[in-house]
């Protein structure tokens, strides 16, 4: 049975794409500023077409010259003709880029986006990851669906593949990824109820991986499982709430009388989940980096009266550890317990 589950998980992953149509014609057409020198304009023609640019087309610039793009073939076999300015001062005037004189690979990377994404890539703000803000709300939409399985023991790759098949996007691995997930270690969490993404990244971690969402130049938007170490971003576990704790959290706030003497954190910790009406979230590579075994720390709290998150805090500092509140997609609040110390 748990061959076949990782049989289809490598066919959900390995899912090809359609061929791509055509490739689109581009056509330039560059003009030259006042005070732009006439052998100049040979250099540009010679250097354009080493770019990959066969229809280039130079003469002197007009008043209403401006940078611009737009696609005088179909939808389906675009043309795409190109105005370029060139300054006096040799530089190349684009609609969203300015090229100097011989900078070809820019060049060749600004007529590659032209050519996959269409006009509208050269312009549109991208921010995190490299995507849009419509491409970053789609994929907030699509990692906020929850999981509604039980995930604790689970083999990690059978927990990913059956996330993946909720998703309306492809689940792709690079790097060591596969192998990784072939190591038939079992998910260290109860995910059940948090959301797609936050599980998925939370699920990855201890496989040392992390989720990166991704986009190729011309491609659908989609997610890849990578090594942490090759990663220059990656999607987080949760979120910083954006409205107070004791709004979102009300729970850690309520005081309390307490007395706790000479008890493991694991088994504190165990004691204290259905009185925070919070899940937690364990950093376990953390912990194995810096040596730290909930269930060999003893903690202890004097009598007194106080609230959950100070015994909480009282309790991890002990062990060197902290606890953030954290958001998942859904805004559903949870703790991650972690290191005290950063790397």
């Amino acid at each position: 049975m748990r061959r076949r589950s990782w049989l289809t998980l490598l066919l959900l992953l390995s899912v090809s794409y359609p061929l791509q149509a055509a490739e689109p014609t581009v056509d330039f057409e560059l003009a030259t500023a006042p005070g732009f020198p006439i052998t100049g304009a040979r250099k540009w023609i010679d250097f354009v077409k080493d770019c990959g640019i066969s229809q280039i087309r130079i003469r002197g610039a007009r008043a209403t010259d401006e940078p611009g793009v737009k696609n005088i073939g179909t939808e389906a076999r675009p043309i795409y003709q190109v105005v370029g300015l060139i300054s006096a001062d040799n530089k190349l005037y684009l609609e969203g880029g300015t090229f100097r004189f011989g900078q070809k690979t820019q060049l060749i990377s600004w007529v590659r986006k032209l050519k996959l994404d269409g006009i509208e890539a050269l312009t549109t703000r991208t921010s995190a990851f490299g995507l849009t803000d419509e491409q970053l709300v789609k994929l907030h939409e699509q990692l906020s669906r929850k999981v509604a399985f039980a995930t604790l023991g689970l083999d990690s790759g059978d927990a990913v593949r059956r996330i993946a098949q909720q998703l309306d996007m492809r689940l792709s691995l690079a790097g060591t990824a596969r192998q990784s997930l072939a190591s038939n270690q079992q998910v260290l969490d109860e995910l059940r109820g948090f959301t797609s993404g936050t599980a998925l990244a939370a699920i990855v971690r201890p496989l040392g991986l992390v989720l990166v969402p991704n986009r190729p130049q011309g491609g659908e938007l989609g997610l890849v499982l990578m090594p942490s170490s090759e990663a220059k971003e990656s999607w987080p576990i949760g979120w910083p709430p954006e409205k107070a704790p004791g709004t979102i959290a009300p729970r850690l706030f309520k005081f309390l009388n307490v007395e706790i003497r000479d008890i493991m954190l694991a088994d504190a910790l165990e004691a204290l989940k259905p009185r925070l009406e919070l899940p937690l979230l364990m950093d376990h590579n953390s912990l194995i980096r810096f040596r730290i075994d909930p269930s060999k720390v003893q903690v202890a709290i004097p009598a007194g009266k106080t609230f959950y998150k100070k015994i909480l805090d009282h309790l991890l500092s002990q062990a060197g550890m902290s606890a953030e509140l954290r958001v998942d997609e859904a805004d559903t609040p949870f703790l991650w317990i972690t290191t005290a110390k950063k790397r």
